[in-house]
């Protein structure tokens, strides 16, 4: 089965285009190709499809084969490969996917993607991923106990859930056991990505994420977004913030409340996968 290699920041996926596939299980592949010892590494897995809805279509698996409804860096990957080889036609265009109708943009040099802007559309701050505040309101700056410590974390959805917590410094916290175990928090219905987030100024902040199904990861896109804004509404950041992330930086703005997301998409390499 031919596939491609690409990388948004350091997070990395394998993208697939379905009518190469024979195989029926996608979360099964996943779990094969994303292993970094028995198969060819990465943090998800991407399938190609055509859709009825938009453009095109999206397909995420994590690298544990959960489905993910979205992923930031993912889609920026996915816009590279569907436009250098031809998939869509065009600069601007839709991509269907579980969280809704996407619209990425590829910025283009000598015929190669250098950077895709995608907007993320609105931030979802109620929703059965989230649980609900005391008051029945935003799950914002709710203090639960993790490993017998107090902190006070916020929750929404920019096209998965996201769970933020602000740090003075990362060494200061366990990113792995506490990411871990808020991940698998009772209160979260289908578990959390964690964000810890370091704000510099008003248009700089630092994330890093443990994705729910991964680990730490060195980079994440709709993580990065959902700091931001967060950052926004509790530290009085700007509409438009550079976002530091441990595999490189993404710009994300903010504009009559839609969310838009810049940063690269980078190609690694191509070949054939022997499922066994």
């Amino acid at each position: 089965m031919k596939f491609q290699k690409f990388h948004g920041t350091g997070n990395d996926f394998i993208i697939f285009n379905e009518s190469d596939l024979s195989i029926d299980d996608y979360s099964i592949l996943a779990k094969k190709v994303c292993d970094r010892h028995f198969g060819i590494g990465a943090d998800g897995m991407i399938i190609i499809s055509e859709s009825t809805k938009a453009d095109i279509r999206m397909k995420f698996y994590n690298a544990d084969g959960s489905i993910a409804s979205m992923c930031g860096n993912g889609i920026r990957c996915f816009s590279k490969f569907v436009y250098e080889n031809r998939l869509v036609d065009k600069k601007k265009f839709t991509v269907e996917t579980l969280a809704g109708i996407m619209k990425p943009e590829v910025i283009v040099e000598n015929n190669k993607v250098t950077f895709v802007k995608v907007n993320l559309g609105k931030a979802v701050f109620l929703s059965n991923e989230i649980p609900r505040s005391n008051n029945n309101k935003y799950f914002i700056n709710e203090e639960i106990n993790v490993e017998g410590t107090n902190l006070e974390i916020s929750s929404l959805v920019v096209g998965t859930i996201h769970t933020i917590l602000f740090v003075k410094d990362f060494s200061d916290i366990d990113i792995k056991k506490i990411g871990h175990a808020i991940e698998h928090n009772k209160i979260f219905p289908i578990k959390t990505n964690v964000n810890f987030c370091k704000v510099i100024d008003k248009e700089n902040i630092e994330v890093i994420t443990w994705e729910k199904g991964v680990g730490i990861t060195l980079a994440c896109g709709t993580g990065a977004a959902s700091s931001a804004v967060i950052s926004s509404m509790l530290k009085d950041c700007a509409n438009k913030i550079n976002v530091k992330v441990l595999g490189g930086n993404l710009i994300i703005e903010q504009k009559d409340e839609e969310i838009f997301m810049t940063g690269s998409a980078e190609f690694i390499c191509k070949g054939e996968y022997e499922f066994i």
